[in-house]
Formats: C-alpha cells, sequence, structure tokens
C-alpha cells in the first residue's frame, strides 16, 4: 500500500506540472534549502546570553512548523488527499500510514529534515548522550510538522465552505502576505532581540510549544536531566500519535460542511428588494441587488470582503515595531488597492453562469454598472471608515489629504478596472458549487492581481501628484485640490472602464463562456490557431520567468517599502530612520534618494509588465502562422 501511494503520488506529479509550476517549485525549492542552511548555521553560533541559542532555535522551528501549517492551506490540493479513496474498501488507518508515507516522500520533507539537522548540531556541543538523544527527536519532530500539517488542512477545508471559513481563510491569507511582503522589517527586531535577549515571558511561552519539547530534552539530556529528557519525548509521541489517529478519522468524505450557505431569509428581501429597485430602474436594480446578496452569501466573496482590510491593519501594524504610526492614514487606501486586486476575477468566480447574462442580449452593460455599484458598496464605506479612523490614530492633519486623495482614486480607479480587467484577462475558475477549499484552487489570479495593483496605482498618481506639488510649494489649497482630482479620476475611471469592460463583454461573451467552461480560449471554425494563444506565464522561458518575478520584486520593494513610506515619514516631520534607506543618508540627499526609489519602483514595475506584453504579442504573432501552417496540412 505505502509503495503504491508513493509511485502514485510521483505519476501525479510528472504528468501535472507545468513550466511555470517546476519554475515556481524550484525558486521555492531553492529559497527552503537557503533557509534550512541558515537554520543549521544558526546552530553553530555563540551568543553573549547563554540560553539565547535555545530560544532562537526555538522560535525557528516553531516558524518551520509554522510554514508547515499554512504552506498546503494556500498551495492548492495535495496530490493524493483522502477523498480519492473514500470510495475504496481500504482502512482508514491503513490509508493514512499510505498517504503519510507518500507525504514524507517529497523534496520540501527532505528540506525540513535538513532545517532540523540543527537540533543535532546544537546536541553535538553538548555531549555525545545529546546527539544519542536528538535523533528520535528529530524524528518526531519531523513527524509533527507533517502530521500537524494534514490534520490542520483537513479542518480548513471543513470550515473553508463557510462565511466563518472565509473570514477565517482571508485573516491568515493576509497575515501571510503581509508577513513575506514586510518580513525584512522583522529583521530589525531580531537584531534587537539579539543584543538585548528574548523577554522571560516569551521564552516560556515558545519553548512550551510542542515544537521545541524535542529541544527541551536534547539540553537536558546535555545537563543529564533524564527526566526532562524522557518526559518531553514521550509527550511528543503521544501528540503524534494523537495526531495520526485525528487525521485517520477525518480522511473520510467531508460531512461538516455545506457546498452552499444560505442566505438571508425572503423576509429581508422583501424588504430591501423595493427599496434598491426604486433606486436602480429596471434591470441594473435587480442585478445589483443580486449582486449585495452574492456578497453577503458567497464564502469566495466573503474572503474578497476582509482580505483587503485584513492585510492594510496587519501591514501598519508592523511599524509599530519602532513606534511609528505614519502608516496608519493609508490602511483605508492600501484596502481598496488590495480589494481591487483580490476582486479582479468577478466573472471568473461565478464560473459559467455567464450564461444567463449571455442569453439575455444588450443587458452587458446593466450587469458591469451593477457589479461595480455593489463592489463600491461593499468597500467603499469600509475603506473611508479604515481611513478616518487612521488619520485620527495618528492625529497628524498634515497626511489627511494625501489619505483621503489616495482612499479615493483607489476606490475609483478599482471600480472601472477591475470590471475591465475581469474581462480582459479573465482567469478560469471552478464554479460556486464546485469551489475548492484552497485560495489558490479558485484559479491562478497571482499576475491579475499584480496587473491590477500595477493600474490601480497608476490611476492614484495624478491625485498623489497634486498633493506632492501643494506639499512642495507649500500651498495648501493645491494640497487639498488632491481629493478633488481623485474623484475625478475615480468617475472618469468608472464610467470609461465600465464602458469598454459592457462592450468587451457583448462582442467576447460567448468566447468568454468557452474559456470558462474549457479552461482554455475558443478556436473558430477555419481560424484554427488564430484566437488559441496560449497564456505567456505558461509558454515564457524560465530565464524570462525568473526576470519577470524578480522585475516585480524589485518594483514592489523600490516603490512602497523604499520609496512611499519613507515619503511618509518624512511628511510626518519624525526622525526615526527605522530600516529605511533613504532616511540613513545626509539630510540633502534624502529627498533624492526617495525619489531615485521611486523611480526604481516604477521601472521594476513597468519593466515586469514588458516582459509580460513582450511574451503575449510573441503568442499572438505566431497562433496567425500556426493556424495557417494547420490549415495548409489539412
Amino acid at each position: 500500500m505505502v509503495g503504491v501511494l508513493i509511485r502514485m503520488k510521483l505519476a501525479v506529479l510528472r504528468h501535472s506540472r507545468t513550466d511555470a509550476t517546476r519554475a515556481l517549485n524550484g525558486l521555492g525549492y531553492g529559497v527552503g534549502i537557503c533557509l534550512a542552511v541558515t537554520t543549521v548555521v544558526l546552530a553553530f553560533l555563540d551568543f553573549s546570553h547563554p540560553r539565547l541559542l535555545m530560544d532562537l532555535l526555538a522560535v525557528t522551528f516553531a516558524l518551520w512548523a509554522l510554514g508547515w501549517v499554512a504552506g498546503p492551506i494556500f498551495a492548492g490540493e495535495p496530490p493524493l488527499n483522502g477523498e480519492h479513496f473514500h470510495r475504496q474498501p481500504v482502512p482508514r488507518r491503513t490509508l493514512a500510514m499510505g498517504l503519510l508515507a507518500a507525504a514524507l516522500a517529497a523534496v520540501t520533507t527532505a528540506v525540513t529534515l535538513l532545517a532540523f539537522g540543527a537540533l543535532i548540531v546544537f546536541a553535538a556541543r553538548l555531549s555525545w548522550v545529546a546527539v544519542v538523544v536528538s535523533v528520535p527527536a528529530v524524528v518526531l519532530l519531523l513527524l509533527l510538522v507533517v502530521l500537524l500539517s494534514r490534520v490542520v488542512t483537513l479542518l480548513f477545508r471543513m470550515l473553508a465552505k463557510s462565511r466563518l471559513g472565509g473570514v477565517v481563510t482571508a485573516t491568515v491569507t493576509a497575515a501571510m502576505v503581509s508577513l513575506s511582503s514586510f518580513s525584512w522589517i522583522l529583521i530589525i527586531g531580531v537584531s534587537l532581540l539579539l543584543e538585548y535577549g528574548f523577554p522571560p515571558a516569551f521564552s516560556m511561552v515558545v519553548r512550551s510549544l510542542p515544537s521545541s519539547w524535542s529541544l527541551i530534552a536534547v539540553e537536558a539530556a546535555g545537563r543529564g536531566d533524564w527526566p526532562w529528557t524522557v518526559g518531553p519525548l514521550l509527550a511528543l509521541a503521544v501528540v503524534v500519535a494523537a495526531l495520526f489517529l485525528a487525521w485517520s478519522a477525518l480522511l473520510g468524505p467531508q460531512r461538516i460542511a455545506r457546498p452552499v450557505v444560505r442566505g438571508s431569509s425572503a423576509q429581508q428581501a422583501v424588504r430591501w428588494g423595493p427599496l434598491i429597485r426604486d433606486l436602480f430602474r429596471g434591470d441594473q436594480g435587480a442585478i445589483y441587488l443580486k449582486e449585495l446578496r452574492t456578497w453577503w452569501r458567497d464564502p469566495v466573496r466573503t474572503q474578497n470582503i476582509v482580505m483587503g482590510p485584513a492585510f492594510s491593519i496587519i501591514t501598519a501594524l508592523f511599524p509599530l515595531i519602532f513606534g511609528v504610526t505614519t502608516a496608519f492614514p493609508f490602511v483605508g487606501a492600501a484596502g481598496a488597492l488590495m480589494a481591487a486586486a483580490t476582486c479582479a476575477n468577478s466573472y471568473g468566480q461565478d464560473g459559467t453562469a455567464l450564461w444567463l447574462t449571455l442569453t439575455v442580449p444588450g443587458h452587458e452593460k446593466a450587469d458591469v454598472r451593477a457589479r461595480q455599484l455593489a463592489w463600491l458598496t461593499v468597500f467603499g464605506p469600509l475603506t473611508l471608515a479604515l481611513t478616518l479612523a487612521g488619520c485620527l490614530l495618528h492625529g497628524d492633519p498634515a497626511l489627511v489629504p494625501w489619505a483621503l486623495a489616495a482612499t479615493l482614486a483607489a476606490l475609483g480607479g478599482g471600480s472601472g478596472l477591475l470590471a475591465w480587467v475581469s474581462v480582459v484577462a479573465l482567469v478560469p475558475g471552478p464554479d460556486p458549487h464546485r469551489s475548492k477549499n484552497s485560495p489558490m484552487d479558485h484559479g491562478d489570479v497571482t499576475g491579475q492581481s499584480f496587473l491590477m495593483c500595477f493600474l490601480v496605482i497608476i490611476t492614484m498618481c495624478p491625485a498623489l501628484g497634486a498633493a506632492w506639488a501643494g506639499h512642495a510649494l507649500d500651498l495648501p489649497s493645491l494640497l487639498w485640490a488632491s481629493v478633488p482630482v481623485a474623484l475625478l479620476t475615480g468617475v472618469l475611471c468608472h464610467v470609461m472602464l465600465g464602458s469598454v469592460a459592457a462592450r468587451t463583454l457583448r462582442d467576447k461573451g460567448p468566447e468568454l463562456l468557452h474559456l470558462m467552461r474549457s479552461g482554455k480560449p475558443a478556436v473558430p471554425a477555419g481560424k484554427a490557431g488564430e484566437d488559441a494563444v496560449e497564456s505567456p506565464f505558461s509558454t515564457m522561458s524560465r530565464r524570462r520567468q525568473t526576470l519577470l518575478w524578480s522585475a516585480m520584486a524589485v518594483g514592489i520593494l523600490g516603490l512602497f517599502p523604499q520609496g512611499l513610506a519613507p515619503l511618509g515619514i518624512k511628511l510626518n516631520g519624525s526622525q526615526d530612520k527605522v530600516w529605511f534607506l533613504a532616511l540613513h543618508v545626509p539630510e540633502p540627499w534624502q529627498w533624492p534618494v526617495i525619489a531615485v526609489m521611486i523611480a526604481i519602483g516604477l521601472a521594476g514595475l513597468w519593466a515586469a509588465y514588458r516582459v509580460y506584453r513582450t511574451e503575449k504579442s510573441r503568442l499572438q504573432a505566431a497562433a496567425p502562422r500556426a493556424g495557417a501552417d494547420q490549415l495548409t496540412s489539412a
């Protein structure tokens, strides 16, 4: 059974990976190996505080366990899971044993085992007895993280199809994205901890985690304290056995979550329906009401609602490590930006329900406008409230026009761009009743989200440029003029891009429906190959993929952390230098460095966009030739 499942897993992986996934996996494996080697090197270091090394290893092992818990949730469905075998007459524990062996036969497991080798290095610094104890301790620690990952993933899947699950999913996703984007802030905090040591309360909490029990056992073996050597290992073995039994019990078909969440009662529909139809006459009011109900009922939409505010709030809390609150007024703008990025696949999220719109020709514009208004209804008051709360908490009125302009421009630009991007760059996803549990299984919208962020930032530039000019010229009237500029930009984007999206939906609706049904663009008869253009991400070479993601990373880091963030600190008049390069150079050079960083960020984002466009243009140019060759051979 074990050998069969391992071979089955390897066969599935061998036949399901594309060049893009191989490139991303290779990048992930490289990063994982670097982190594992860093963990091992950490065990060789000496620190002034005698117990600091043990605390650092405890924190590191806890982070590895967290990675195992959070990683599978957002990486998509595993190659093999219990649902694939729930109709087979296989005992659950036998199946669990086989799936555990298949999970251990992975590159990620080997990388984690390398990282946990730091425990053996730590034991070698104590005694040979500690080395002997460290071997079973490493095995138990590895089994702990693997089984914990599988159990948490199954529990998460049971929860993910409810609105509460959508809230949890969005919050955890936002925390992971924020942590990965701004984890370099934590490096400053780590440097301070290395200098002054961990607080006693934090040290006690992190050592009480199961991921630290093997470390406690090895340290006790080095001291010859056998009760504290055997006790943590036995406790760890009991936890591993309990996780294995829990996993065995959870491997059956899901019976807890319902695939469809029931919405509000008919009485609510009677109360609010006429009011909305009075405000928006005709089909637009009916579609708007339908969209509002969908935003309230659909767990995927719940994730979208929570994702933006959660990301912006968590990101704004990072600078509090240094007592900086400059990011607070811009929480609403960041939330609107993230909301636009996460909602850009509006039609793709609805799946093949597009046929309901296509069967009534002439209603495309009403559908697009209703979606735009529903998005503004959901996120407009929310982001404006966050902006107001952030300005009050920060307390500096000088940033109020900046925050209002950025928020209004992001809302207006986002409402127009999400309608346009949703039809011109649609990513096919599963129908809502077949929706998977992982955010990555709703369609790979990574490129679409990056494109939305880039475009929304462009729509914010006129308003922020007016604010910059007012600040530079010391003209308060011009500074506050950025707010009406933001309103004008937002209204233009909303109206013009919505109209373009409606025309595109009317002209290419059947092709979009075919794309959502089959996952591939439609090929009209007699024009084979003309429109069968593959995704640039699937055909791009590894070198160009690396260039694209590297340029994107440089653009994001240069524009936000090293450009806009120190800009806000300078405007606030704060003297804190924290981690920003521009604030560590002499005063006359700070503004030029900020300008250079913003320019580098914009150049990086533009370079990533050009790489994408070049590949797409190449595919479009090659498609007619391929079609002509097919017709000639026919």
